[in-house]
């Protein structure tokens, strides 16, 4: 940052915490004292240090002059690891490796010169999105002879009105959902199951209603086929190993 301050630059940082190993400096771990789980003691020691370390960064764009022309995206890749019982997602349902929402729903943050003011934006986005709204804010042509998954998130943000997606999917091996009108489809070939949660009445995926809405697992399943077989490849290798995850009382497959 200090060696490019003086024209465009664009920086990703990936942090491998908080994540297994558990470590954490003992400083972090000191000062967490009431926390009795010395598990969950480590955990949080890792966020305090994660948290510190993005307050760095912040500090060194204002340090800069450049915090009033940066766009800053913080994502998570994914929901806590409910398995390494350090974490939960609660009031969602599942984690990390799941397509439950306590899996796919992580924190998202986007602050760009012009914001009119700080918001909520409850619409479903992808981190997808970040090569299509930091293309847009930076006058960049992207190519043309490919498709993109992504939409630049600009927009919506300052209308906030539609959909930037009208349909999401997922897929990892044999588990996959899709998403759409706010009915999400959760399929697991391994275990055969299929759930089906109506998402603004119920995010935390907790009343299955696929023995009701049959007409809508079979619409949804069949887009999910169709999407696979259009808009994906087969996969060069397949999940080096399942896991075991407790979903609501239920022990589920995943592909990890």
């Amino acid at each position: 940052m200090a060696r490019n301050k003086d024209h465009p630059f664009f920086l990703t940082l990936t942090f491998n915490a908080p994540h297994d190993p558990f470590q954490a400096p003992r400083a972090y771990f000191n000062k967490l004292s009431k926390i009795t789980d010395t598990t969950k003691r480590i955990y949080t020691a890792m966020i305090e240090a994660l948290d510190d370390a993005v307050g760095m960064v912040l500090h060194k764009l204002t340090e800069a002059g450049l915090n009033d022309n940066t766009m800053i995206i913080f994502i998570s890749d994914n929901g806590g690891a409910t398995y390494t019982h350090a974490t939960d997602n609660a009031p969602l349902r599942g984690g990390k490796c799941t397509h439950f929402e306590g899996g796919l729903l992580v924190p998202f943050f986007i602050r760009y010169p012009g914001m009119a003011k700080p918001m909520v934006y409850t619409r479903p986005v992808s981190s997808l999105d970040i090569v299509a709204t930091v293309a847009a804010f930076t006058h960049t042509r992207l190519p043309a002879d490919r498709p993109y998954d992504g939409v630049n998130l600009l927009p919506w943000l300052q209308a906030d009105t539609g959909l930037p997606h009208p349909v999401l999917y997922w897929r990892s091996g044999y588990s996959r959902a899709i998403l759409k009108n706010n009915w999400k489809l959760y399929e697991n070939s391994k275990d055969h199951h299929k759930f089906l949660f109506k998402l603004n009445t119920d995010a935390g995926e907790q009343n299955d209603l696929s023995a009701k809405r049959k007409d809508l697992v079979t619409e949804l399943s069949r887009e999910l086929d169709q999407w696979e077989k259009t808009q994906t490849i087969k996969p060069a290798w397949p999940s080096a190993s399942d896991v075991l995850i407790d979903v609501g009382g239920r022990l589920v497959h995943f592909p990890s």
